[in-house]
């Protein structure tokens, strides 16, 4: 993947995860604390993934793109 296509790439997965991130406050103030629990170990999981199955493959084909290492 070229460089343009990778950091659009990578927005697009930061988007999910941030999308993800404002559903559980939602969940948090709508759900039982139970319901809660579970639901966010499950996006949890989601997130990990977005994270580390995607966002790894382009920061090591594009290192430049990832703005924890410097």
């Amino acid at each position: 993947m070229d460089a343009k296509s990778a950091a659009r790439f990578k927005q697009h997965a930061e988007r999910i995860i941030e999308e993800l991130s404002l559903a559980l406050t939602l969940a948090k103030e709508a759900s039982p604390t139970d319901e809660f629990l579970n639901l966010r170990a499950s996006v949890g999981e989601i997130i990990a993934r977005v994270d580390t199955m995607l966002l790894d493959n382009i920061y090591k084909d594009h290192p430049d793109l990832d703005g924890m290492k410097r």
